[in-house]
């Protein structure tokens, strides 16, 4: 169990479902005069969306448009759709999206990048994106990358149990965690799904790509955590006490530099790593560590 931070109690709000709108919207179906009021344009003012959040009702959506210089604080159901590559930048003064809320946000063709992590319970969380009130935040055809921190270098789920993180079609890269969870830091009792998704190119102490903690459930479909590094165990993913479940996925090519059973592809310490039709290959220093600790991984 990780002993880093205490990540225990915040207010929790009613869960509202999320408005269809904005898919709706880019079909061309909703009325002219509702989505020219849902469309951000930081073109021409990159705090236009910051504004546009503080003023949005719960449950809207927002299409956005050019780079939107934030950092972005979401406390109510909402939905940021990009268009024409538009992108959310944390301008490295804090995470780029944090969530602080029990609310549903979702984040659709955007990229994430720039965020510097927040402060909760004494530590630094989620460069790119934190949440940390137990919220439910779901990230479809989105990048994650260029962020640090000291956990969750690109994402952080922490707070209250139940939280989730939910990546679909998504890319979390190039992202730094001074202490864990280069790609992703997940905390205790919460849950992260990766469905056609790649945590890759990301680097952390421990847990290069993903960190799961205590009491966690981490499933991957059809997705892979490749080329992530760290520097001392758990190249790929690092597990504590959780549960890992891997479909038809991968680990591989993932490096961890503290010598043999260091768990260059998985390392995992007292919890229970399922591999179903996939693969961990390719990983040094070893693909799972310690002996033993993942059926069916070898080498």
């Amino acid at each position: 169990m990780l002993k880093w931070a205490d990540q225990t109690g915040c207010g929790r709000r009613a869960l509202t479902t999320v408005a269809a709108a904005g898919a709706i919207g880019l079909l061309g179906a909703a009325p002219a005069s509702a989505d020219h009021r849902a469309v951000v344009n930081c073109k021409h003012n990159g705090s236009a969306l910051r504004t546009a959040i503080a003023g949005a009702s719960f449950g809207e959506t927002l299409r956005v448009k050019g780079t939107c210089v934030g950092p972005f604080t979401i406390s109510r159901d909402l939905t940021l759709i990009g268009v024409e590559g538009a992108a959310l930048d944390g301008n490295y003064a804090g995470s780029t999206v944090e969530v602080t809320a029990k609310v549903r946000v979702r984040l659709t063709s955007l990229t994430v990048r720039n965020g510097t992590g927040s402060v909760f319970n004494g530590q630094v969380f989620g460069g790119g994106i934190l949440n940390d009130a137990g919220g439910a935040v779901t990230l479809n055809h989105t990048t994650v990358r260029n962020n640090a921190a000291v956990f969750g270098g690109g994402i952080a789920n922490v707070g209250p149990a139940g939280g989730t993180v939910t990546l679909v079609d998504s890319t979390v890269r190039n992202n730094t965690a001074n202490a864990a969870g280069g790609g992703i830091y997940l905390g205790r009792d919460d849950s992260l799904t990766l469905s056609g998704s790649k945590v890759q190119d990301n680097h952390s102490a421990f847990g290069g790509g993903i960190t799961a903690d205590a009491g966690s459930v981490v499933t991957l479909y059809d997705s892979a955590v490749r080329g992530n590094s760290a520097t001392n165990q758990g190249g790929g993913i690092k597990e504590f006490s959780g549960t890992v479940t891997l479909i038809h996925s991968k680990v591989e090519r993932n490096r961890a530099g503290d010598g043999p059973g260091s768990g260059g592809g998985i390392h995992n310490v007292g919890g229970t790593v399922t591999l179903t039709d996939s693969k961990v290959r390719d990983n040094h220093p070893d693909n799972c560590a310690p002996p033993g600790a993942v059926a069916d991984c070898t080498g």
